[in-house]
């Protein structure tokens, strides 16, 4: 049939055709019970309220969520193996032991104690081994600074270890008793790469080819909407689709590849993602060659669904498939049919190297995921469950980055305190704080974001030890009401955050705190509302980002009674907005006449002879300067004017000013 579509054009809509599934053998399986109070698929973000009570218990019925995924061994091609064969039980023992508290040790102590020659002259390492039992994808070559392991190499491996390998969760470190050579193990699963898993469906005709004189081709686009994490999945999206041959458009107009990597953290976000479809469709309409992707959350969320909504699309990919982009499009140009893969698969470690959007601050992911399941949120449903990169490959990221001349890093997670509680043995993020902190070249360390229920005294005492850590915190609140928090299964108090920001400001009373607000979730009252604008008061917020509450699928809160009415959320809204903006200001004044070390990023977009650059308490800094002169250095610089989200400056020619910066001074 043919519609009108939310773009304002008419399209003509067709059911997809399935023509089959790859890797039916994939299997999800949960590894512990615990409550779980948002395991339920609903079949639109929009529930009548008649309906909303039986379907809420049904939620709170729920049992069994996972912590981690567990995948069949056919489902796993390569896996990036280390390993340490040893004369008894007790040495084994003894490694575990020292890797457990230095995970860096595994390639020193395999140099020194293995009974094999050849992992002890390779440290332990053996590299890429395929799996022995399945066929390969085709014409596929493994990108990765890890070398393929050596087919005779690969045969003197027990085949009983190599089983058990194959089997074993990456990152996890084991021991094993080889019944085939008598022998003690040590192993370490660095990686895997698994077949990709993903849905094809037969094209329509929704386009034509064209002669689009401006289409260039072999080149992409990145559209990039939302938070921090999308922005680093485009990196890696972009060092995919290169790795595969495609390049930077000139004209993001004539782009062959056009991929929106989009956001659904809130219902206005998705309606921004089909707006933006709208012209690219036009586009592809008049032009087949033209691929259009949509990636990210609301593609993780949204399914095939999309593909019926917008019959164009050619590929719909969650954030998991980030650096197996190039692999997709290459599959969808061979055989001419649609892609859906939204199905969990690992994140592979060393596929990619991002391709920095910035020569200053390069974002890094240490923990995918989130395995929280507060009743508002949609982050556990789009971007899956948590799984924590290794230290040894965050800190070679790092370097690298350091080597390409950036100065500084920041860390990325959905919720970063949970960092390495899914490894085998565990690290901690304060553990991974504190490896990374000496690499040469690396001059700040930001991190975001925090949870309170995991935020740790440990943790706070690690940034005010390290330098380069910034005294910079973003802890998300949601809300100062207990009886909202319980509701929002947020797993705290407002009595136990401000603990949390007490602790921050004893042992660092300068640091600059953020945090996050929901305002209008269900049933909340006035006093309920009231009582988070206490809670603001109490702090001192240097900036919060606030919402009103969106209902979003597959939430318990979409389905909870009583949804307070949008023009009260509105209300609250302004009203919370007056608060943020009167705080901002208040604390941007205390800088006025200090002199603050400011890392420059980039030009003023509104003066093109002021630079832009940040405090180490994340306060944004214009002032006066080249950029070709000062671009990706440390400036000290005297504070003129202070605004409530900005502040103005002069670069200081006198460093013997009597005046110091914000965290020598003991008068503020």
């Amino acid at each position: 049939m043919f519609i009108t579509s939310a773009f304002g054009f008419g399209i003509s809509i067709a059911p997809a055709n399935r023509i089959n599934s790859f890797n039916d053998s994939f299997q999800y399986l949960p590894t512990r019970t615990q409550r779980y109070h948002s395991c339920i698929q609903l079949s639109s973000s929009k529930t009548t309220h008649s309906s909303t009570q039986t379907n809420f218990n049904a939620l709170n019925e729920s049992s069994i969520p996972p912590r981690f995924y567990t995948f069949e061994p056919s489902n796993i091609e390569y896996i990036n193996f280390s390993c340490i064969q040893l004369t008894s039980e007790s040495l084994a023992d003894y490694i575990l032991d020292a890797i457990k508290s230095n995970p860096s040790e595994f390639a020193t102590l395999a140099n020194q104690l293995s009974q094999c020659e050849f992992t002890k002259d390779s440290h332990g390492h053996f590299g890429w081994i395929p799996n022995p039992v399945i066929t390969l994808s085709s014409q596929f070559t493994i990108d990765s600074p890890s070398p393929q392991c050596p087919q005779h190499i690969i045969h003197s491996i027990p085949s009983d270890l190599l089983q058990n390998a194959f089997q074993t969760r990456p990152l996890s470190v084991t021991k094993f008793y080889s019944e085939s050579n008598h022998s003690w193990y040590v192993f370490l699963v660095n990686d895997a790469l698994h077949k990709l898993h993903f849905e094809t469906f037969s094209k329509g005709s929704t386009s034509k080819l064209g002669t689009d004189l401006r289409f260039e081709q072999n080149s992409y686009v990145i559209e990039t909407m939302g938070c921090q994490a999308n922005s680093s999945d485009s990196e890696r999206m972009a060092s995919a689709l290169e790795n595969a041959g495609f390049h930077a458009a000139k004209d993001p107009k004539s782009a062959h590849i056009v991929v929106l990597n989009t956001c659904a953290i809130r219902e206005h976000a998705e309606h921004k993602v089909y707006g933006h479809l709208g012209v690219h469709a036009i586009r592809k309409q008049r032009d087949s060659r033209v691929l259009l992707v949509v990636s990210g959350c609301v593609a993780q969320q949204e399914g095939e669904t999309l593909l019926r909504k917008v019959p164009e699309l050619d590929i719909i990919a969650g954030p998991q498939y980030a650096n197996r982009l190039g692999e997709l499009v290459k599959h969808v140009e061979e055989n001419g049919v649609q892609i859906c893969a939204t199905n969990p698969i690992h994140v592979s470690e060393d596929l990619s190297n991002p391709v920095r959007t910035s020569k200053v601050t390069a974002w890094v992911n240490v923990i995918y995921g989130c395995n929280e399941r507060c009743t508002y949120c949609v982050v556990p449903s789009t971007r899956g469950l948590e799984q924590s990169r290794s230290m040894v490959s965050i800190r070679n990221e790092i370097v690298k980055a350091a080597e390409s001349g950036v100065k500084e890093i920041v860390l990325l997670g959905q919720n970063i305190d949970a960092y390495g509680r899914d490894l085998t043995p565990k690290n901690t993020f304060t553990q991974l704080l504190e490896y990374i902190h000496d690499v040469e070249g690396i001059k700040r360390i930001r991190f975001l974001t925090s949870h309170p229920r995991y935020m740790s005294s440990r943790l706070i005492d690690a940034c005010a030890k390290l330098e380069k850590v910034c005294e910079h915190f973003h802890v998300p609140f949601q809300s100062g009401s207990d009886e909202i928090l319980q509701k929002m299964s947020r797993g705290y108090t407002a009595q136990r955050y401000l603990q949390i920001i007490q602790n921050i400001r004893d042992k660092m009373p300068h640091a600059g705190i953020s945090g996050d607000a929901i305002v209008g979730f269900p049933e909340e009252s006035e006093e309920q509302f009231e009582s988070t604008l206490d809670l603001m008061r109490s702090v001192g917020f240097d900036l919060v980002n606030t919402a009103a509450y969106s209902p979003r699928p597959n939430t318990p809160a979409a389905l909870m009674k009583n949804q307070v009415p949008e023009e009260i959320k509105q209300e609250r809204l302004k009203r919370i907005n007056m608060l943020v903006k009167q705080q901002a200001a208040e604390r941007s004044a205390r800088y006025l006449g200090l002199i603050e070390e400011v890392l420059v990023e980039s030009m003023n977009p509104k003066n093109e002879n002021q630079v832009c650059g940040r405090t180490q308490g994340n306060r944004i800094v214009f002032f006066d300067g080249k950029l070709s002169e000062l671009f990706g250095t440390l400036v000290q610089v005297r504070i003129t004017q202070t605004h409530a989200f900005y502040l103005m400056g002069e670069v200081v020619t006198n460093q013997n000013s009597s005046i110091v910066n914000m965290n020598q001074s003991e008068h503020i």
